[in-house]
Parts: structure tokens; sequence; C-alpha cells
């Protein structure tokens, strides 16, 4: 499933749309760019994970201009909207990142990619495959949804996503987007997320995080 079907969304309004869907959108894009360039050199390659539109592989150049870009997608309309994004600045590979090779790079960046991912095992795979593609000092940085440990912040920061959504939809609508989005995404906790990471071989940190959205950066 494309993400434009996935989000119920009109492609070409993506970059748009986005924001009024994901609470903290622009903030978490920001951080994580600012994170690759805390533990990037100068001219990086960067394998940017489930580019999409190329909204975080854009930020990162903007960090790095010299930085070389790879973005793996599987849609191909988000990654003709990456290609003209970005210029001829990103090599654009169509292909499931979980099972297709990682090219050999210094970093690795997946924005609201990984959480496609269904079951632990799976991802721990997932997270063994970006260590063993990292060169040494390498980095991946995560930006997505990560769940509270306690039942009762879970439902708070729910609580904030409806909020959020209900600034452009009806709660109906808004409560519409979240079952569907259940069925399809995985959402794993932050202690869950890093452990798994750990497991693979990284040292963790979480960099940034507001109610169920993180930044992770994982050093080999």
């Amino acid at each position: 499933m494309g993400a434009a079907e996935h989000l119920k969304i009109n492609l070409n309004e993506y970059d748009k749309v986005i924001r009024t869907l994901i609470p903290h959108y622009a903030d978490l894009i920001e951080e994580a760019a600012t994170a690759v360039s805390r533990v990037a050199g100068r001219r990086p390659a960067v394998v940017d994970l489930g580019t999409g539109s190329g909204a975080l592989a854009a930020r990162v150049l903007k960090e790095r201009t010299g930085a070389r870009m790879i973005g793996i997608d599987e849609d191909r309309g988000m990654l003709k909207m990456a290609e003209r994004r970005l210029r001829g600045r990103i090599s654009a590979v169509r292909a499931n990142f979980e099972t297709g090779a990682l090219p050999r790079c210094d970093v690795i960046t997946a924005s609201f990619a990984l959480h496609h991912i269904g079951t632990g095992r799976r991802k721990l795979a997932m997270y063994q495959r970006c260590y063993d593609a990292l060169r040494p000092r390498g980095a991946l940085v995560i930006a997505d949804c990560c769940l509270a440990s306690t039942e009762r912040l879970r439902k708070a920061h729910k609580a904030v996503w409806l909020d959020h959504l209900q600034k452009k939809y009806t709660k109906m609508k808004a409560e519409a987007f979240l079952r569907a989005w259940a069925r399809e995404d995985v959402y794993f906790t932050l202690d869950r997320e890093t452990e798994l990471l750990r497991e693979a071989g990284f040292e963790v940190d979480v960099v940034w995080r507001r109610d169920s959205f993180a930044v992770i950066v994982a050093l080999n």
C-alpha cells in the first residue's frame, strides 16, 4: 500500500496534509536532521529508509551539504516527489527496505517508516541489518511514534493526538484516522525500541521526545 492510500490523502498534498495528521511533525524532522549533523562527518553517505517525499532527506542535506543521499521506498509516486524536491541530490531506489540490500553507509535515517515492521523479531532483524550496513562510527537516526510504557500516559498521549487532528478534522474523522492506522501500523514502546536496538549491538540515546513521538540515535 502506498503512503497516500495508507493515510487516505491525495499524494500531491502529502507535505501539507502530513502536518495536520502528525503532532510535532516539523519538530521531529528538525530534531532528526540536527541529530544527523551531530554524529556525521562533513560528507557522509546517508541511506534514508522509507524516504517518502524526501522531507527528512532535504533537511539533512541542509545540515550536511556534502552528503551523498540514497532514498529507499517502495512507493513509486513518493520517490518521484523526493526526486523533484531534491533535484538530483538523491539517488532513489524503489525497494522494500526490510528485505532489500542496504548500501554500505555512514548514516541511516528513518522517519515514520519503521512502524510498518510488525513484530519484534522482524524489527530486531532490521536493526541488525542496519548495524551491519553502517561503517565504523556510524549512526542510525529514527524519528517515529514510540509509545509510553504506562497505560495512563498512553491514553494521555492519544488524547493529544486526537486534539491535534481535531484542529483540522471532525472528532469522528479524527477517531477514524487512528482506527485505520492502528490496523496497519505497529507502535512499540520507547523502552522496547531501545531494547531491540541494544540487542542489535547499538549504543542508544533518546535525543528528543514529546508525547508519543521521539528521535532516537543509535551508534555502532
